[in-house]
């Protein structure tokens, strides 16, 4: 009885076997069907400057909230005022989120730092200030003359008292995203972008030009652009300058073109960027 028992599931169980084979080679099927895949959520960019580790530009998804931008810029330094800001809420696309320091606290107060007044342009020669792994910059060897790229020496400085303020988020000042020179380090506060005479040069951000002319330490023809919200932007060695002083531009909009002007080996551009008076690494700015 067990034989013919045993004979007998496996007769059911080789039916069921063909019968399993025989749907998948003949049932029908839809080509048209198409898979449901979950959409990839969409990306925004938001500047986080400010109290934070890494102040700079970063790309997050579009359901990202301020705790999330705060922890992509390396989270709070010690000084931050963390009371006034709303943690979880949604983030814009190119949103600028300033995150405060406290009163008493504030990065001049306790470390005794120099900067540079509201009217001035940032320094534009002379040792680095900041970079991406710093919070707190070290005081400058020297604090040079605002008005330096005017045409001629011992120009007045041109405090612009109205124009465009910047968004925060910065585009490439150039057509090529790559380096043809010298990066961003302590004795270059700048990166030498690939750029060919005469190419186009754009503002980084939209501001007003309060410096512009042939400067005579080496940088050329040069243009300095105050974005009105901390950022000062600087485009060296240039063949043509295309813009008035106290002009304001817009984001994205030519101001001139590249060259090799000043103390310049070959056509290019030198790209600066400083906040609030301290220069900090391109990079952390531009996409």
């Amino acid at each position: 009885m067990k034989s013919i028992r045993n004979i007998l599931i496996a007769i059911l169980l080789g039916c069921i076997l063909a019968g399993v084979n025989w749907l998948e080679v003949h049932a029908p099927r839809d080509e048209n069907v198409a898979l449901r895949l979950s959409p990839t959520p969409a990306l925004i960019q938001v500047s986080v400057v400010g109290a934070v580790v890494h102040p700079g530009t970063y790309t997050l998804d579009e359901k990202s909230r301020v705790l999330d931008a705060v922890e992509a810029a390396g989270g709070f330094v010690a000084e931050a005022d963390k009371e006034g800001l709303n943690l979880v809420a949604r983030l814009e696309n190119v949103q600028r989120l300033d995150v405060p320091y406290r009163v008493d606290l504030g990065p001049d107060a306790e470390q005794g730092v120099k900067a540079v007044s509201g009217d001035a342009p940032p320094p534009v020669v002379g040792s680095q200030l900041v970079d991406s792994n710093t919070t707190v910059p070290e005081e400058l060897d020297k604090l040079p003359d605002a008005g330096f790229a005017t045409a001629t020496s011992g120009t007045e400085t041109y405090s612009c008292s109205n124009g465009v303020v910047g968004s925060g988020a910065f585009v490439w000042p150039s057509e090529n995203y790559f380096l043809t020179g010298n990066d961003y380090k302590p004795d270059h506060p700048g990166i030498d972008i690939a750029a060919g005479e005469g190419s186009p040069v754009y503002a980084a951000d939209s501001g007003v030009v309060i410096a512009q002319g042939n400067d005579e330490a080496g940088y050329g023809k040069v243009i300095q652009i105050d974005h009105r919200n901390g950022y000062f932007t600087v485009y060296a060695h240039l063949s043509v300058i295309g813009v008035s002083m106290c002009q304001s531009v817009d984001a994205g909009q030519w101001i001139g073109a590249a060259g090799s002007t000043g103390n310049a080996r070959g056509a290019h551009l030198h790209f600066e960027v400083a906040q609030d008076g301290w220069y900090i690494d391109p990079w952390i700015v531009l996409p």
